[in-house]
């Protein structure tokens, strides 16, 4: 008789291990890591060789980690770095993030958000998601495009390249729309500040703090807006629910 766990040969059965993903994922995420190396690579080859302005550009990462896209342009073009590096630094970081994340976020959703570190940013990604998936999918590659364009904080590569397969679109029809989108996005905001820039050398001073209060305005009236659509959508919801239980109280009075 057999043992449990032995095999008809009487060796012990070994677990047989699954991979965390299908090739193509695992190919995507051997891209990741390669870009990374590569690019830390250079900025460290760059910060070495032309210590002025290379040796910060470990700032414009956490700036853009924290802030988004258009805090690293600004912040890179006052501290002396050039378009064309801030367009590559700012694009692939994105892009970088997006190869090593988007396994996680198809394949292994569930564990992911396990994660303490970056489990809610993971997590807040797919919800974002989810929620822009029914307002994208009908304009497919250029639609996506124009959400990763769009310059607000739930809009950027990674989050399109969830939507892109929410929606079931080819993958790497999803990262052509992603990277260009992306790549664009930067693109304009090199061109933004820059004619802010002139713009402020001759209005003065006072330019900045012009664009400051413009951009708090439309926060605030954004998120006045957003809140509002919340109270409408869960106004329906609470009458359904009065008139249920009002209902219910009338069918139980004897």
């Amino acid at each position: 008789m057999a043992l449990s766990g032995a095999s008809p040969e009487g060796q012990p059965k070994t677990k047989e291990r699954v991979p965390a993903y299908g090739p193509r994922l695992r190919i995507i995420e051997r891209i990741g890591q390669i870009c990374l190396s590569v690019w830390v690579a250079v900025l460290v080859t760059l910060g070495i060789v032309w210590p002025y302005p290379y040796a910060n550009a470990w700032q414009l990462i956490l700036k853009q980690m924290v802030g988004g896209r258009a805090v690293s342009v600004g912040a890179g073009l006052s501290q002396g770095f050039s378009q064309v590096f801030l367009l590559f630094q700012c694009s692939l970081q994105d892009i970088i993030i997006l190869l090593l994340l988007y396994p996680l976020l198809v394949a292994g959703y569930r564990r992911a958000v396990e994660i303490r570190i970056v489990g809610p940013t993971i997590a807040n990604v797919r919800v974002a998601a989810e929620r822009h998936k029914s307002q994208i999918e009908p304009y497919g590659a250029i639609g996506l495009m124009a959400f990763v364009f769009f310059p607000f904080w739930t809009t950027g590569a990674l989050a399109g390249g969830v939507v892109g397969y929410l929606i079931g679109m080819r993958t790497w029809v999803t990262f052509v729309s992603v990277i260009v989108g992306n790549f664009l996005a930067v693109g304009s905001w090199i061109w933004f500040f820059d004619r802010m820039n002139r713009y402020s050398q001759l209005l003065g001073e006072t330019m900045p703090w012009v664009i400051l209060v413009l951009v708090l305005i439309v926060a605030v009236c954004t998120q006045i807006w957003t809140l509002n659509k919340r109270w409408r959508q869960a106004e329906p919801a609470d009458t359904e629910e009065t008139e249920e239980t009002q209902t219910n109280e009338k069918d139980s009075t004897p």
